[in-house]
């Protein structure tokens, strides 16, 4: 099939998404002095938003530096740049979002239940009042908090139907596309290879919204029939393997091999997890037997290695479009670009039945989103099997660090470098070996001080210029009140 020769026009309304910027209230000086190193560090889980770093000359959070991943040296972007592209550029406003979901979901109110009339009439009300927030912002207002906490059950459900229903509200692939282009992403190969194919889209059909394109039958069999085109290649190796185990194991593989390729090949391709069903048939068939010979074992295991290589949604661009392509467009984007946020690692896994390591920047590195994900609770000497740049990338990114400490840049981290490298050398088995020599405490020092200095000069000026605290019309014409 000739995919470039796929096109067709769709009604598409760009409307704009409003920028506010924040405008921080001026401490006193001698107050902000007090505070400034009052404030403890924040331990979140990896994947919450960090802190902000507005009003103080120090980054807090190395999540909000530009770093390298500690795996796959992909430059990420930093968390809060995510979480502002998600915000500003993909959800709409929540008031331009409830006007929306009328036509373009159908929503009729007047057909609704009173509970969703009242909800809506509420909610709709707040949205014009902060028409720079979309509907996730508005709901972690005090006020909407508290009207869905004090009336009714199905009230507050319909407020949670309404954000549903806002989510998927979405601007058109070219818009999207353009945004995601200027956020200059350094995407490792499979999110790159799915950027391009959004690309290509964008120019055959730039009205159109990523879902309605991806979801088209024409265009979901392309990617399919591709998609099981190598599952089926990754089947066909496993063949001569099998042979070469006892006829009792060879019977129960091969008849795991056929319901695979049913699996894959026949069932629908909306039914879900397929690639870890036809792993879980090949790790029941292959169990350890009695009749197990000893040329068997390793035959299994290479089988159950071979397995481990089937195309899904992390490690192949077909599978990335296939699965995420129905969950709109919204969600393709945000899965797509938080591959690449700047997110805490916890060195001990947090989770590791028996084995649990602490939330504290003592137990952190700072891995992408998917290296983060992809590692789960592996230790580091058998993940570094699958990523053999691991320790060289982690040792850059511990001198990326030392570098911004020593700027005077980063603060409240002059003793993680040191921290962090016993924890790293015994996850890994001694394959990560750190070396901190280009850490300066001194030179950190001195620039930290001088950067503050700078900073509370600014603010004194910014406290004392009568033009800084002007708005509305009296600013505009350069008048005091």
């Amino acid at each position: 099939m000739n995919i470039s020769a796929i096109h067709s026009r769709f009604f598409y309304d760009k409307a704009p998404v409003q920028n506010t910027g924040y405008n921080p209230q001026h401490p006193a000086i001698n107050k902000f002095l007090l505070k400034l190193h009052s404030q403890p560090a924040m331990d979140t889980v990896s994947f919450k938003r960090a802190p902000s770093s507005q009003g103080t000359p120090f980054v807090h959070d190395p999540r909000e530096l530009d770093l390298h991943c500690g795996c796959c040296g992909k430059l990420m972007l930093k968390n809060s740049v995510v979480q502002k592209f998600m915000d500003d550029k993909v959800y709409f406003p929540a008031y331009i979002a409830l006007d929306r979901i009328k036509y373009e979901q159908n929503f009729k109110l007047r057909e609704q239940p009173l509970a969703m009339q009242r909800a809506y009439s509420f909610i709709k009300n707040e949205a014009n009042k902060h028409k720079d927030m979309n509907m996730d912002e508005l709901l972690q207002t005090e006020k909407v908090a508290n009207y869905r906490r004090n009336n009714s059950r199905a009230q507050y459900k319909a407020i949670g139907e309404l954000r549903d229903r806002c989510r998927v509200v979405t601007h058109n692939i070219d818009y999207l596309v353009d945004e995601i282009d200027k956020l200059n992403p350094d995407f490792q190969n499979t999110e790159a290879a799915v950027f391009q194919e959004l690309k290509m889209h964008a120019r055959l059909n730039p009205t159109n919204s990523i879902k309605n394109i991806l979801t088209k039958p024409e265009i979901r069999e392309y990617y399919l029939v591709k998609l099981q085109k190598k599952q089926n290649a990754k089947l066909k190796k496993i063949t001569p393997l099998i042979q070469q185990l006892s006829p009792q194991y060879a019977r129960r593989a091969n008849n795991a091999l056929e319901q695979s390729y049913r699996i894959f090949n026949n069932e629908s391709s909306d039914i879900m997890h397929k690639r870890q069903r036809v792993i879980d048939l090949f790790a029941r068939a292959l169990a350890p037997m009695p009749f197990e010979t000893s040329t068997d074992r390793p035959v299994a295991d290479l089988i159950m290695k071979r397995l481990e290589s089937l195309p899904d949604s992390k490690n192949d661009a077909n599978a990335f479009i296939v699965k995420y392509g129905p969950r709109g467009s919204n969600k393709f984007v945000e899965v797509l670009v938080k591959r690449l946020r700047n997110t805490k690692e916890h060195v001990k896994p947090q989770h590791r039945e028996g084995d649990n390591g602490e939330s504290d920047k003592k137990n952190y590195i700072y891995l992408c989103g998917k290296c983060n994900h992809e590692r789960k609770t592996q230790k580091y000497d058998e993940f570094i099997e699958k990523h053999p740049q691991m320790p060289q990338n982690t040792q850059n990114q511990i001198d990326e660090i030392c570098d911004f400490i020593n700027q005077g840049i980063l603060d409240d981290y002059d003793t993680w470098p040191n921290d962090i490298r016993e924890p790293l050398g015994e996850e890994s088995e001694g394959l990560i070996i750190i070396d901190t020599n280009k850490l300066n405490l001194e030179q950190a020092r001195k620039n930290r001080a001088e950067r503050l200095a700078a900073f509370v000069e600014e603010q004194k000026r910014a406290v004392e210029t009568p033009d800084t605290l002007m708005t509305g019309p009296y600013r505009r014409h350069g008048k005091k009140k």
